[in-house]
C-alpha cells in the first residue's frame, strides 16, 4: 500500500511542493542554505489493545523537512524579503494585512526586534516566529533580548521503519550549524510538514 501508484503520486506531489518552497526561500537575499533534513515515513496504525481502540487508519504516511539557513545581516532586513518571496501568508491577516501584535506574522516579528522584546508598557513580548498551515520559520535571537533563543542542532535520521522510510541530509558532506552560526551569526530554520499525506482507512 505504501508503494502503490496512488501513494507514490501523492508522495511525488508533496515532495516537489516542499523542495520548491525550500528552493524559493534559498533565493532570498541574505539567506544561505546550510543543510536540509528531509524525511518520509509510512507506519502501520495501531491495532489497539485491551486499553485502547485501534487507530482509524491501517497506514499513515508523513513527510517532514527542516531547511537550515545562515542569515547574513540583520534579521529585520531579511524578514521583509521573506514576505516578498511569497512562500506563504504568514500568520493571521486582516484585510490582506498582518494583524497588529499577532504572533506568527512578519509584522509582529519586526515589532518584536525593533522594540527589543518588550511592549510599550514594559511587559515581555512572546518570542516571534512565522506560521502558516504546515509551515513555520524560527531563528536565533540574540542573548541581549529578554527571551534569547538558539535553534537546536540537527536531528540525525532515525533507524529505518519497517513499512516505508526515506531520510536524507543534504548536502553531504554538510556544514555543522555551529560552523554556520560562527560564520553568519544567526541560524534560521524553515519547517514544512505534510501529515497524513497518504492514509489507508481501517475497514469498519
Amino acid at each position: 500500500m505504501a508503494t502503490s501508484q496512488k501513494a507514490q503520486s501523492r508522495r511525488d506531489s508533496e515532495d516537489q511542493k516542499t523542495h520548491a518552497l525550500i528552493a524559493r526561500l534559498a533565493t532570498v537575499d541574505g539567506l544561505h542554505h546550510v543543510v536540509t533534513r528531509f524525511s518520509d515515513i509510512c507506519a502501520a496504525g495501531s491495532e489497539g489493545s485491551l486499553f485502547e481502540s485501534p487507530s482509524s487508519n491501517v497506514l499513515g504516511c508523513d513527510m517532514e523537512a527542516a531547511a537550515y539557513f545562515g542569515v547574513q545581516g540583520d534579521i529585520t532586513d531579511v524578514l521583509p524579503r521573506i514576505r516578498a518571496a511569497g512562500i506563504a501568508t504568514w500568520g493571521p491577516q486582516q484585510d490582506g494585512q498582518d494583524q497588529p501584535y499577532a504572533g506568527g506574522t512578519i509584522r509582529y516579528a519586526l515589532e518584536y526586534h525593533h522594540a527589543h522584546g518588550r511592549y510599550p508598557d514594559g511587559r515581555l513580548m512572546p518570542g516571534p516566529n512565522l506560521t502558516a498551515p504546515g509551515l513555520g520559520i524560527e531563528w536565533d535571537r540574540p542573548q541581549d533580548l529578554p527571551l534569547p533563543n538558539q535553534i537546536k542542532d540537527l536531528v540525525p535520521c532515525p533507524s529505518p521503519y519497517p513499512v516505508y522510510f526515506r531520510c536524507s541530509l543534504t548536502p553531504e558532506p554538510r556544514t555543522s550549524l555551529a560552523v554556520a552560526r560562527a560564520r553568519y551569526g544567526t541560524i534560521l530554520v524553515f519547517t514544512a510538514s505534510a501529515r497524513d499525506y497518504f492514509t489507508v482507512p481501517r475497514r469498519k
